[in-house]
């Protein structure tokens, strides 16, 4: 029996052959080989280049023309005057005033035996009076007949309307300010106490105005008595 040589014919199906290193041809190696080597070369030249070259740096003055100007001179002194100086003050020396010596008057001196010892009681002596007390200040003017500049207009108070209440009637007594305005204002009477009207009136006041006597041609503050009345509507 003969061996008959088989011829083995290639199938889409079996695994590629290798080419060259890694897959990859000899000549694709070189060409990557000699752009690599190119590039380091390139960024080697640039590199020392950049690193070891002195740069010499270019400096240029621009000259500045300067111009001296001499001083103005002085204004020329003033003409003499025909004028004597002032005399001159001669200063003096304060002069001291004399001190009078003490006054001594001749009063003898009383004799041991003539010397009498007071035996009653202690006696006070009473000393210089004391001064005058100061005036008391002028009380503020009470007005109670005021002229308004502008009345107090109170409302009716709630509570009052609540407790069926149709009036009321409050008096207060107020400062006067020059500028014509009220302040400190205190309740002296009211009629019915307790519901409302005397808050309501001192409330009221606040927005009130007086014209404010007058003294020598000038505002001057006091007191006021005055009569607030509500009635219901």
């Amino acid at each position: 029996m003969t061996d008959t040589p088989v011829t083995y014919h290639r199938s889409l199906y079996d695994a590629p052959k290798k080419k060259g290193f890694m897959g990859v041809s000899i000549g694709v190696w070189i060409v990557v080989l000699i752009v690599v080597t190119l590039l380091f070369g390139v960024l080697f030249y640039f590199v020392n280049k950049s690193r070891f070259e002195l740069k010499i740096p270019d400096y240029t003055d621009d000259s500045v023309q300067v111009d001296l100007i001499d001083p103005i001179p002085p204004p020329p002194p003033p003409p003499p005057t025909d004028q004597p100086p002032p005399p001159k003050l001669q200063p003096r020396e304060p002069v001291p005033n004399p001190i009078a010596p003490p006054v001594r008057l001749p009063i003898p001196p009383v004799a041991k035996e003539d010397r009498q010892e007071y035996t009653g009681p202690p006696v006070n002596i009473p000393g210089p009076p004391p001064p005058p007390a100061p005036p008391a200040p002028p009380r503020p003017p009470v007005v109670t007949n005021p002229a308004w500049a502008s009345r107090p207009t109170p409302e009716f108070p709630d509570r009052a309307m609540s407790r069926g209440i149709e009036s009321g009637r409050v008096e207060l007594s107020c400062a006067v300010q020059p500028n014509g305005s009220v302040s400190d204002c205190r309740i002296t009477s009211e009629d019915p106490s307790g519901a409302g009207f005397g808050q309501e009136a001192i409330r009221a006041t606040r927005r009130a105005r007086l014209t404010p006597g007058q003294v020598d041609g000038v505002a001057v503050g006091g007191r006021v008595n005055f009569t607030v009345s509500f009635r219901l509507q």
